[in-house]
């Protein structure tokens, strides 16, 4: 849990999975994110690739790209990411086949519906809510519970539980909700009674 450049290698090679999202990239974390997605990659240690906004800049495409070259197990992108990582293509189920296989990376597409696609599999699951759109961070979250599930689990497995989590999380937090903010507090807790009922 670090984005030091002096260390993420480090620790990015003792883990068990490795998340690099790109939601802040400064000139520290840049450096950071090679480090990590190297240092995971040398040691054969799963990793997940967030490309945040990699749409909105050139820089945090360059990045993006350049991180997909140390093979990622799986890559997180949102719908609009996902069409700048592969402009080519129109749809999104077309777009992240073609990404899969040019990375021989998992992606986990979300959206409505979320799609994950590996090699041969594609897979649309629904759920979730507007409120998810609307506030800052549900989409690292994923990406931090689709991380520790890649610990456990082989990347399609663990891209598919993590979404269904987070639908069955939302549908739970929506019969306690009145608002984004109460909506936030109860899909914690939803997730929280997920993890109880799984053990």
């Amino acid at each position: 849990m670090t984005h030091a450049p002096d260390e993420a290698a480090v620790l990015a090679a003792a883990a068990n999975a490795v998340l690099v999202n790109l939601g802040q990239p400064d000139a520290e974390r840049r450096a950071g994110a090679r480090a990590c997605a190297r240092g995971a990659a040398e040691a054969g240690r799963p990793w997940l690739l967030d490309p945040v906004l990699a749409h909105a800049t050139e820089g945090r495409m360059r990045l993006a790209r350049e991180l997909m070259g140390h093979a990622p197990a799986i890559i997180k992108p949102n719908r609009a990411e996902l069409a700048a990582l592969s402009p080519t293509v129109e749809h999104p189920e077309d777009a992240a086949r073609t990404l899969a296989r040019s990375c021989g990376a998992v992606v986990q597409c979300t959206g409505d519906p979320d799609i994950v696609v590996g090699r041969a599999e594609t897979c649309r699951i629904s759920g979730g809510h507007e409120w998810m759109d609307r506030s800052v961070g549900f989409g690292c979250a994923l990406g931090g519970l689709t991380a520790a599930l890649l610990a456990a689990t082989d990347p399609l497995d663990a891209a598919m539980a993590a979404c269904r989590a987070f639908a069955s999380a939302a549908e739970r937090a929506l019969d306690r909700a009145r608002g984004p903010a109460s909506f936030r507090i109860a899909f914690v807790d939803a997730l929280h009674e997920l993890s109880e009922e799984a053990e």
